[in-house]
């Protein structure tokens, strides 16, 4: 027969502590300590009240020493608080995220902070889908259908990590609904912005916004890519071009050739929301206007416009701040490089300024900066009639989404004339 090891009794004097909680001489004076299963201590302040302290650590050992989950993780190894895994779910999602946008990068992050601050303390296989709906209610209480329902899509992705470790027994973010946008919401157009309050805005705009205003026009691109567009990007010709649609090549100009068929070299963009899909990297010509924008953008800086000399500031949008000796953040490369969330609210802040769509009492409802690419992907196919091509500057890889950017503008649709006799 074995013989069981039993625990030492307590001394006279500690029998009236909580389990874990002893007291010594330590320089004189009477300290409190915890001990943990681990053998480890931890004093007390010196001068905490013994009630409080003793109050402390019944609670503590309520929650976490032979509790009826601490009873049931170390029957089941697989049973365990979210946080001990939680780095090894993290890089399994990070590694499936390789490749991705900056911003979903970030947004991902930002979701993944909110996920391990509320379930973190939970045991993986004690989550519930009430749990989920709490999630749900404390975060994103009052998020659009489609956001709440990525977020969603989010605790599925988590959770099935979960699930393929043996940490959950089945992944119960699988039992949330999906929701659909309703009839009214779907009928509900956007808000298209129009090309003379875009007029209005440029005309007054400070040279940073008229410049990004400009070059969205031109190129059809978003505020993702604009504000990221620097003058490296742009690679230009010895001298001015005219495209040959036959041949797909640039040849030199006669003397009868319009200005506005000139094309000074390429601007290359890569769409950050799609860089891994082939169409999201475009070559968009340079033509008088949008050589126009950049050499402003250029003089903005106080230098004059050269193509074989790149300016002190690389990006093409740009602000000159009075403080530029401060130490910005690491996204930042240039003191004056701008975010693309400045950008959007300089946008909006100009906009209501100039009292245009103040008839909408919903700000969120009135046509923000991304209503500019709708806009130029209207009026650019509306000119070269070609939705191929429009949909190749707009970096689509779906003529759907070409489509849907298009609608909205024309108030009425536009007939031939016909007349019928009796």
């Amino acid at each position: 027969m074995v013989a069981k090891e039993v625990g030492r009794k307590r001394k006279t004097k500690n029998e009236d502590l909580p389990l874990g909680l002893y007291s010594r001489k330590v320089r004189g004076t009477l300290r409190y300590f915890y001990r943990n299963e681990a053998g480890k201590d931890t004093y007390f302040p010196e001068h905490c009240p013994l009630d409080a302290i003793k109050q402390s650590v019944v609670k503590f050992n309520k929650e976490n020493r032979n509790s009826d989950k601490r009873i049931r993780s170390r029957a089941d190894k697989y049973n365990v608080r979210v946080h001990k895994v939680w780095p090894k779910i993290k890089q399994n999602l990070d590694e499936e995220n390789e490749g991705k946008s900056k911003s979903t990068l970030q947004t991902f992050d930002r979701d993944c902070e909110r996920f391990i601050d509320f379930f973190g303390d939970y045991f993986t296989k004690e989550i519930t889908l009430e749990d989920i709906n709490e999630y749900l209610d404390k975060y994103h209480a009052g998020a659009s259908v489609n956001v709440r329902n990525r977020k969603v899509l989010f605790l599925r992705c988590v959770f099935a990590e979960l699930t393929d470790m043996s940490y959950m027994e089945r992944n119960c973010a699988n039992d949330k609904k999906i929701k659909k946008r309703s009839k009214k919401a779907k009928l509900k157009a956007p808000v298209r912005i129009s090309k003379y309050a875009l007029m209005m805005m440029a005309d007054v705009a400070e040279p940073f916004l008229k410049t990004a205003i400009m070059l969205s026009l031109q190129t059809c691109h978003a505020v993702n890519e604009i504000v990221n567009l620097k003058y490296s990007d742009c690679h230009y010709f010895a001298s001015p071009k005219v495209y040959c649609s036959d041949s797909e090549t640039y040849l030199e100009p006669s003397e009868d050739t319009p200005d506005e068929l000139l094309v000074h070299g390429m601007m290359w963009i890569s769409r950050e929301k799609n860089k891994q899909c082939a169409a999201s990297n475009v070559e968009i010509p340079i033509t008088n206007a949008m050589m126009e924008t950049i050499q402003a953008s250029v003089e903005d800086l106080g230098v004059t416009f050269s193509k074989d000399i790149e300016p002190s500031c690389p990006f093409i949008i740009h602000r000159k701040k009075r403080y530029h000796n401060v130490n910005y953040s690491d996204e930042f490369e240039h003191p004056w490089q701008l975010k693309s969330d400045y950008l959007s609210k300089q946008f909006s802040k100009l906009r209501d300024s100039l009292d245009i769509y103040l008839d909408i009492e919903d700000r969120k409802q009135r046509p923000g900066f991304h209503e500019i690419r709708s806009l130029a992907i209207y009026l650019h196919d509306k000119q070269a009639k070609d939705e191929k091509a429009t949909m190749t500057r707009a970096a689509h890889s779906d003529m759907k989404m070409t489509q849907r950017y298009k609608e909205g503008h024309d108030k009425y649709k536009r007939v031939p004339p016909s007349t019928v006799t009796l």
